[in-house]
């Protein structure tokens, strides 16, 4: 078993609970979440990224994670764009890129399997930082009438802009989570046709 780098994207549909609870009928908001769920893995694929990646759906959000290459120039961007295009199709949404460390087999794929355990277990990941991260921000950006949340927006990894080389433009507030730092990053403006 390795050690190794890699990057997660993470795409959360922020307002999930209020869509479910604020539809006047059931058939309203399974016709919203399966949009999200389209668009979100129609974003991810958009990304075009290394072979060796793998998705996951999480019900409330799509992450992808693949190893760190260095042969992903315009990730950034990509990611951005898809955060944007979320937004620009009605889904506040909490888009997280990270990096950080994975444990992996050679012997096996990376990414999720069944065991033979019984009841039938759905094996999503060795121990892996970029997921962990991903879903600290998911988390954290969530709010209520006692807890102040980070908000729907985009969030990126000091370590995960480190490792595209990536330095901000001015100096962003520092978010921190658990055994990360993250920044927000400013909405991309899409060009309407």
């Amino acid at each position: 078993m390795i050690d190794e780098d890699a990057f997660g994207i993470l795409l959360s549909y922020y307002e999930v609970e209020d869509d479910e609870y604020g539809s006047d009928e059931r058939e309203e908001f399974v016709q919203r979440f399966e949009e999200f769920e389209r668009l979100g893995l129609a974003a991810i694929a958009g990304l075009e990224l290394p072979s060796d990646h793998y998705v996951l759906h999480l019900g409330h959000a799509i992450y992808a994670e693949f190893r760190d290459r260095e042969d992903t120039p315009q990730l950034f961007a990509r990611f951005r764009a898809a955060a944007a295009r979320l937004t620009q199709d009605g889904f506040a949404n909490v888009a997280v890129l990270t990096h950080g460390s994975r444990w992996v087999r050679d012997d096996e794929p990376v990414g999720p399997r069944l065991t033979g355990a019984a009841p039938v277990v759905a094996h999503i990941s060795r121990p892996s930082e970029p997921l962990r991260r991903s879903l600290y921000v998911a988390a954290l950006a969530q709010g209520d009438d006692t807890i102040d949340g980070w908000g729907a927006g985009v969030y990126a990894d000091t370590e995960a802009l480190e490792a595209l080389g990536k330095t901000p433009k001015n100096a962003p507030t520092v978010l921190y989570a658990p055994g990360a730092e993250f920044y927000r990053i400013p909405p991309l403006r899409l060009e309407t046709p």
